[in-house]
């Protein structure tokens, strides 16, 4: 575990040594000092050279990103850490080197590290604690939000639930995702005051997750009043809380069941998906709920129901095969991304053969829906959306192009993505950088 919070000189020498020892290319030299007309012209010359492995995309996309690191500023400089999210361990020594800075960039590289595990919350605290003045407005609340979600020890809880009133929405969210992490059943109340009232719906939300984990016959019978009150967002998470193990046989199968018998559409089948997950009792009756719902409900809920409901189950597959013939777009294109995306076995030869054809006709053509085929085309190993994918690159639209660059490197097609390493756009270089650095 890195001691990032130091501000290690020898820290930063030892990262930038390694970045140099892995690959000193032209394309590394650009991608880490943000010089992307440069680091553009080099990945042409050597992909067109044959000269650049998925070694070599690594090191590019680990020296891009860690570039991007050191040159971020608040306020956009924290939205673009957040890209990074995923990536963090790969991108350790340079989030450490970061987070010793003093504006609300460093504390976010500093809470990175910690939701990674890459730091323990007495040293995010100290550092919370010890940070020195500077002169960024927005660093103190996020300061307060860092040292709020390594609020998880048994003593801080009395602190831990008083943020979870604090009159700064990220200070909030830091203290439930605290109250997840510690598992504390003195919450409770706190938790659920939070799912009832807190202005913020994610709050709110993560709140019911909170009250979920913790479990209990309390939990279990607030959240059945909270119903009342909820929009269809927090029924869904409240079916979730009452599904999770320490709410289940405390009484949440019970409110799973009344929900499927008493309920109608996404709320309904979140509650058939929990049943079917925990199996036992109701599980039968979760089935024929979802098999209604593939069949009769509006297209939203429809598509919904797919998704969850087990291909395991024979009645299940046969209402898939005859949805296949579904007027609705939608519901055709989840049967057969459910049939791609099946285990080996669960579905016949014949029918992944089936659902591969359709997305592929698809996934050649230009809309939002075909974007998406080529996606589930790409997590499901299907090779034939290589050279679709690669027409994707010079996209002029943002999210074709990220989708473009993490499907590829979903194929093992890591070089062919490396051009959106120096795109224009820095979301789309730090997601398919974060790809590619994730990719096994």
């Amino acid at each position: 575990m890195v001691r990032v919070l130091s501000g290690s000189i020898l820290a930063g020498l030892l990262s930038l040594a390694a970045v140099a020892g892995c690959a000193s290319s032209a394309s590394v030299r650009a991608a880490e000092a943000g010089r992307f007309d440069e680091l553009r012209r080099a990945l042409s010359d050597e992909l067109r050279r044959g000269a650049l492995d998925s070694d070599d995309a690594r090191a590019i996309a680990r020296a891009l990103a860690a570039g991007e690191i050191a040159r971020a500023k608040p306020p956009s400089g924290v939205a673009r850490l957040r890209e990074l999210r995923t990536c963090a361990r790969p991108l350790e020594e340079a989030l450490a080197e970061r987070a010793a800075g003093t504006d609300a960039v460093a504390t976010a590289a500093a809470m990175i590290l910690l939701e990674a595990g890459l730091i323990d919350p007495e040293s995010a605290r100290r550092h919370a604690r010890e940070a020195a003045p500077g002169r960024d407005p927005g660093r103190d609340a996020a300061l307060r939000a860092l040292e709020t979600r390594a609020l998880v020890a048994a003593e801080d809880g009395a602190l831990r639930r008083a943020r979870m009133l604090d009159g700064d929405q990220e200070v909030r969210l830091a203290a439930l995702r605290a109250a997840i992490a510690a598992a504390d059943s003195s919450d409770r109340g706190a938790v659920l005051e939070a799912a009832r009232l807190d202005p913020y719906p994610l709050a709110r939300t993560i709140a019911i997750r909170a009250a979920g984990a913790l479990g209990g016959r309390e939990v279990v019978l607030a959240l059945r009043d909270l119903w009342v009150l909820s929009d269809e967002p927090g029924r869904d998470a409240i079916a979730d809380a009452w599904a999770a193990p320490r709410a289940l046989d405390a009484g949440g199968r019970a409110q799973l069941l009344w929900a499927i018998s008493t309920q109608r559409g996404a709320p309904a089948i979140a509650a058939a998906r929990g049943l079917v997950r925990a199996g036992g009792d109701g599980a039968g009756e979760a089935i024929s709920v979802l098999l209604d719902a593939i069949r009769t409900s509006q297209s939203r809920d429809r598509v919904y129901a797919v998704r969850s409901a087990p291909l395991e189950d024979p009645a299940v597959r046969a209402a898939l095969i005859e949805a296949q013939s579904d007027p609705d777009e939608a519901v055709v294109f989840a049967v057969h991304a459910r049939h791609v995306d099946a285990p080996p076995g669960v579905v016949t030869e014949r029918e992944r053969a089936a659902a591969v054809a359709w997305l592929m006709k698809l996934a050649s053509g230009h809309s939002t829906r075909a974007v998406l085929a080529r996606g589930v085309l790409a997590r499901a190993g299907v090779r034939a959306a290589v050279p679709l994918l690669e027409r994707d690159l010079r996209s002029r639209e943002i999210p074709v192009r990220e989708a473009a660059g993490t499907g590829l490197v979903e194929l093992g097609e890591i070089p062919r993505a490396a051009p959106l390493l120096a795109d224009a756009d820095p979301q789309v270089r730090l997601t398919v950088a974060c790809a590619i650095l994730g990719a096994s």
